[in-house]
C-alpha cells in the first residue's frame, strides 16, 4: 500500500504530508534551541566570576559560518536541479552539501581538540594561569613497600582491585609481593582472586563486614599516577581509587605548566599576584603586566571618558588577562601588543616544541587549588559551550547522513520517481536551514559577544 500525499499536496493544507512533519519536528527544535540559549543568557547576566569573553577562535568560527551558508546554497540547488531534471547538477550540488558538513565538523574537532590540550590552573590567590602541561600533572610517590587492599563483603562502590587501579601506575616492572602467611606471588587476576576468596571467608567467619588483605613488595615501588586515579595522599601514603593504601615516601607532587596567560581578574590587587613570586615568574614579568594595565586603562579613559571601567568586561579582560607571547619578558614598552614584544624566542634546547616560546614555571601544590583543561569542567560557560556546540554537531552529522543518503543510496527513487525523491530533498533542506540558523546564533552569542 502506497502512503498517501508523499508526491502531491493534500487538499486540505496544499502540503505534503513530510512537509507539515518537518515542520511540526522544527517547531519542537525551536523550544529546545531557544531554551538553551535563554539559559545561557541568564547564566552570563548570573555570573559571580568573570565570564569569558573572546576565547574562541573568531576566526575558525567565522570559516564554519561561511561554510555552512555556502551548504544551505548548495542544498537548495541540489532540489532546483532535481525539480528540472538535472540530475548531474544535482549530484554534484549534493556531494558539495555533505562536504561542507565534513569540512564544518573537521574544523570544530580541531577547535575541542585545542580546548582538551589547553589548560586552567587557579591559585590559592584566585589568579588563573592557563598554558599547555608537557608532561601532564602526576603525583609521583617512592618507596612503596606495604600495601592494604579492603574487599567489603556486600555490593560497595568501592572495592580493591589493584590490577586495574594501582599496578598500571608502577614505573618499570613490578616486584613480587608477600602476603601476610609469607608466599611470594606475582599479582596478577588469578592470584588475587585467590586472596579475596582466602579473605572474605576469614572476614566471614570472624563476622567481619569488610576483608582485609595486607601485602608486603619484596622491592620498593614507585608511582606516577595522575590525580584523578587517587582519592588522598600524604607525605607518607596514598590511596588509589579502589581504596588500596600503600605506605612510602611522597617524592613529587609539583605541577609543571608553560605559561601563555595570566588571568588577575579575581585578584584584588592584581600587580601582587601570586603568578609574579620569585619562585614563579617574578619580578620581570610582573612589570610588563602593570605596564599592560595600566596602558589599556589610560586608552579606555581616553576613548570613552564617560564609561565606568569596573563595567566593561572587555577592558577587564585586555587589562587584566596577561598574554605571555615569549619566553622572556618583553622590554619596556613592548608589553601592550608592540611587535618585539609579541615576537616569540624558543630558549635554547627548545628544538622547536610548539610551547617552548612560554615560560616554564613548576608550582608547588600548596599553591593551587584546581587545575582543568577547557572543558565542562572548568566553568559555567565552557559547559554551555560544549552542550550547545556539541548539540549543533549531532545535527550537522545526523541531516549530512540523510543528505548522504539521499545521494547515495536513493538512486532507484531517483530513475523512477524524481519528483518524490525532490520532495525528501526539500524536507532534509529545511532541516539543513535550521541547522544553519541555529549555528547563525551560535557564531556571534559565544565567539563575539
Amino acid at each position: 500500500m502506497d502512503i498517501p500525499y508523499t508526491v502531491h499536496a493534500r487538499p486540505d493544507t496544499g502540503l505534503y504530508n513530510a512537509k507539515i512533519g518537518i515542520w511540526l519536528f522544527l517547531a519542537s527544535e525551536v523550544m529546545l534551541f531557544g531554551g538553551l540559549f535563554s539559559a545561557y543568557i541568564f547564566l552570563r547576566v548570573g555570573a559571580d566570576y568573570p565570564w569569558p569573553v573572546h576565547d574562541l577562535d573568531v576566526t575558525l568560527g567565522f570559516i564554519n559560518t561561511v561554510v555552512l551558508i555556502a551548504s544551505s546554497v548548495t542544498v537548495v540547488m541540489a532540489w532546483a536541479m532535481l525539480k528540472l531534471r538535472k540530475f548531474g547538477w544535482y549530484r554534484i550540488n549534493m556531494a558539495i552539501t555533505v562536504i561542507c558538513a565534513g569540512v564544518f565538523m573537521f574544523n570544530k574537532s580541531l577547535e575541542y581538540k585545542a580546548k582538551f590540550a589547553h589548560y586552567a590552573v587557579k591559585l590559592t590567590d584566585g589568579t588563573m594561569l592557563t598554558g599547555h602541561l608537557p608532561h601532564g600533572y602526576q603525583v609521583k610517590f617512592e618507596g612503596a613497600t606495604e600495601f592494604n587492599l579492603s574487599v567489603p563483603l556486600k555490593t560497595s562502590a568501592v572495592t580493591a582491585d589493584p590490577i586495574g587501579h594501582v599496578l598500571p601506575f608502577i614505573e618499570g616492572t613490578a616486584p613480587k609481593f608477600k602476603t601476610e602467611g609469607g608466599q611470594e606471588i606475582t599479582l596478577d587476576e588469578a592470584s588475587f582472586k585467590a586472596l579475596s576468596a582466602e579473605a572474605v571467608k576469614k572476614a566471614q567467619e570472624a563476622k567481619k563486614g569488610t576483608a582485609s588483605i595486607k601485602l608486603i613488595a619484596t622491592a620498593p615501588i614507585k608511582f606516577a599516577v595522575k590525580p584523578s586515579e587517587i582519592f588522598a595522599y600524604t607525605d607518607t601514603t596514598i590511596t588509589f581509587r579502589d581504596g588500596t593504601t600503600a605506605t612510602g615516601k611522597l617524592a613529587d607532587d609539583k605541577m609543571t605548566i608553560e605559561v601563555d596567560g595570566v588571568d588577575a581578574r579575581g585578584v584584588a590587587q592584581s600587580e601582587k599576584s601570586l603568578a609574579f613570586d620569585h619562585r614563579y615568574l617574578g619580578e620581570a614579568w610582573q612589570k610588563a603586566f602593570v605596564e599592560n594595565r595600566d596602558h589599556h586603562i589610560t586608552k579606555f579613559e581616553k576613548d570613552y571618558p564617560t564609561r565606568d571601567k569596573s563595567r566593561s568586561a572587555t577592558l577587564q579582560k585586555e587589562s587584566l588577562f596577561f598574554k605571555l607571547n615569549s619566553a622572556e619578558p618583553p622590554a619596556a614598552g613592548a608589553a601592550h601588543g608592540d611587535a618585539h614584544g609579541a615576537e616569540a624566542h624558543a630558549p635554547a634546547g627548545g628544538h622547536g616544541d610548539a610551547h617552548a616560546h612560554h615560560p616554564t614555571v613548576v608550582l608547588e601544590k600548596k599553591d593551587f587549588t584546581f587545575f582543568s583543561n577547557f572543558t565542562p569542567k572548568l566553568n559555567t560557560y565552557y559547559a554551555i559551550y560544549f552542550t550547545l556546540t556539541g548539540l549543533h554537531g549531532l545535527h550537522v552529522i545526523a541531516g549530512a547522513l540523510v543528505l548522504l543518503y539521499f545521494l547515495a543510496f536513493d538512486g532507484k527513487r531517483l530513475r523512477q520517481d524524481p519528483e518524490h525523491l525532490a520532495n525528501r530533498v526539500e524536507v532534509g533542506g529545511l532541516f539543513w536551514h535550521f541547522v544553519d540558523l541555529v549555528w547563525i546564533f551560535l557564531f556571534p552569542l559565544l565567539y563575539l559577544l
